[in-house]
């Protein structure tokens, strides 16, 4: 092979080692890079997918937590006993819903300032993602947040104070 090589003219050879880098080029381009850059689109195409899918797990999730959180006040939905105000009504309408959310040792609760029809809560230190999906399960009961104020209290941890108030109870929401 190697008296071959020698045999072949300068220009020759040149032109052969710009081929055979032609071909590896092409090799690796179809061998190589090609299938690499289809795994890269197909897969950005499924995250695409996954995401979108996650999006809708999360408001599922939420729609979920609040119709356990209605369901779990079944027995209590009904009419009050009498002489039982709304405050207590509604106090015990948030207890059973953070009870249910898993939330009922971070809450302190206090009856507002027009006890028939408002409920103020201190939170405790609570990861701000549970938070969230409880607050949407109160709006889906019919239980307004008049106030909200959230202050860090580590990572992912918040906690504040908010004001409830009952949407049918005649005020303004």
């Amino acid at each position: 092979m190697n008296a071959w090589w020698q045999a072949l003219a300068e220009r020759e050879r040149r032109m052969l080692l710009a081929a055979l880098a032609v071909v590896l080029i092409g090799v690796f381009y179809a061998g190589v890079w090609a299938p690499l850059q289809r795994g890269v689109a197909a897969r950005s195409e499924r995250v695409a997918v996954l995401r979108s899918d996650l999006l809708w797990m999360r408001g599922a999730a939420v729609r979920l937590l609040a119709l356990r959180a209605q369901a779990a006040l079944q027995p209590a939905a009904g009419a009050p006993a009498a002489g039982a105000s709304t405050a207590a009504t509604l106090a015990a309408s948030v207890t059973a819903s953070a009870r249910a959310q898993g939330l009922y040792g971070v809450l302190e609760v206090r009856a507002g300032g027009d006890r028939s029809t408002t409920l103020q809560l201190n939170l405790k230190p609570l990861p701000f993602a549970s938070l969230l999906p409880w607050l949407a399960a109160l709006q889906a009961q019919g239980i307004h947040i008049s106030a909200l104020h959230l202050q860090a209290a580590g990572a992912g941890q918040v906690q504040g104070s908010v004001s409830l108030q009952r949407r049918d109870s005649g005020s303004a929401g």
